[in-house]
């Protein structure tokens, strides 16, 4: 399907199918040559109409970030998902039905999770979640004897099927450059290498049913080619990309297939600025930090069938509820027209798509 400009009204999100279908297939490729699995995080889009553009659903493993989330994917065929934030014991009924029909893997930290697992009817498959730097959640990986520990009593409980460990370099959002990002994930990796070495041997039921090891983060799976120690990758936003991922230097501007269409609806030139309709319920609060300042989104060249390059000097800067403030030369702002539209890559698509729910897809090529 062709963008027809003429139908937007509000600001919407667009998603340029060409391009994230060639995002997916790059990501595909790479895994088959790394010889790892792929569990794409479906968090970046929560869509079922995107989520088919990955392949069949009952023949595509996949990762979410909540028990909505995962639900809501079931309902529609998947049935390999798994849960990649530490479980919550309030929600033992809706892990039990999810269960009952799916292929589900849950995410734990702490020893406090082993008596839910032990109320659960159905079997399931359990990963320890490692944290090798970025601070948020997960046993440090250090801690070796503690995690040898949880991951025995894990052998120890019936409802558990398959075991294994799983990492999130969340750090490489901070990374500038893919030599930044190439140290995070050395960094990472030698961390779970000797994690691994100090685990004991597989027991039997691990060597027949598969020790999962699963890593991931879009920056480091974009850039890296190798992935020590894993059997699967879990990258979400390389689907869509983004500003801040441009920044970090995960993906080019070609790349991001995602972005907002935006009305001008006050125009200021003495102060070099516009104000469309598009503000922080729409795009979220998240920002990236550039030498000029804060941003909140890139202004694009718009084309005939989506966008092109970055209009450079026309940026985010400042968002309130429905108004986003957009910086650019007065000659820029006296071009303009009320209602005219400005495309915008967002600085995260994960929460712009969150955010609106709603998008239009369309085909550039």
């Amino acid at each position: 399907m062709k963008l027809n400009w003429s139908t937007l009204t509000r600001p919407s999100v667009l998603v340029d199918r060409s391009k994230a279908q060639r995002n997916i297939n790059t990501m595909q490729a790479k895994a088959a040559q790394a010889r790892v699995a792929l569990r794409p995080h479906f968090k970046t889009h929560q869509s079922i109409e995107i989520g088919q553009w990955f392949g069949t659903p009952a023949h595509t493993p996949i990762a979410v970030s909540s028990v909505t989330m995962a639900q809501q994917f079931a309902e529609h065929g998947w049935r390999n998902i798994h849960i990649a934030i530490p479980l919550n014991p309030r929600e033992l009924p809706a892990l039990n039905s999810l269960a009952s029909y799916c292929e589900l893997t849950l995410t734990i930290e702490h020893e406090d999770t082993l008596a839910t697992l032990q109320r659960l009817r159905h079997p399931v498959h359990v990963v320890v979640e490692i944290d090798t730097g970025y601070g948020r959640t997960g046993l440090d990986w250090q801690q070796h004897p503690r995690i040898r520990s949880l991951l025995n009593a894990l052998a120890a409980i019936p409802q558990v099927h398959q075991r294994g460990v799983m990492v999130h370099s969340g750090h490489s959002y901070g990374a500038e450059g893919e030599a930044g990002i190439q140290r995070v994930h050395n960094e990472s990796s030698a961390r779970l290498m000797e994690l691994l070495q100090m685990l004991p041997k597989p027991e039997a039921a691990d060597e027949q049913r598969g020790f999962r090891v699963s890593v991931g983060d879009t920056p480091t799976c974009s850039r890296m080619s190798s992935f020590p120690g894993a059997t699967e990758i879990r990258p979400g936003n390389y689907v869509f990309y983004d500003l801040q991922q441009k920044y970090i230097g995960a993906c080019e501007w070609s790349d991001i297939a995602l972005a907002v269409a935006c009305p001008v609806i006050a125009r200021y030139p003495e102060r070099n600025e516009v104000v469309v309709h598009g503000g922080a319920v729409h795009f979220s609060k998240d920002a990236v930090e550039t030498p000029e300042g804060r941003i909140f989104g890139q202004v694009m060249h718009r084309t005939e069938h989506g966008w092109g390059a970055p209009l450079g000097e026309a940026q985010v800067i400042g968002l309130s509820q429905e108004h986003g403030k957009i910086r650019m030369p007065a000659s820029m702002v006296r071009s303009l027209k009320l209602g005219d539209l400005l495309v915008i890559v967002p600085a995260h698509s994960c929460l712009t798509m969150a955010a609106m729910g709603d998008f239009t897809a369309f085909d550039s090529m």
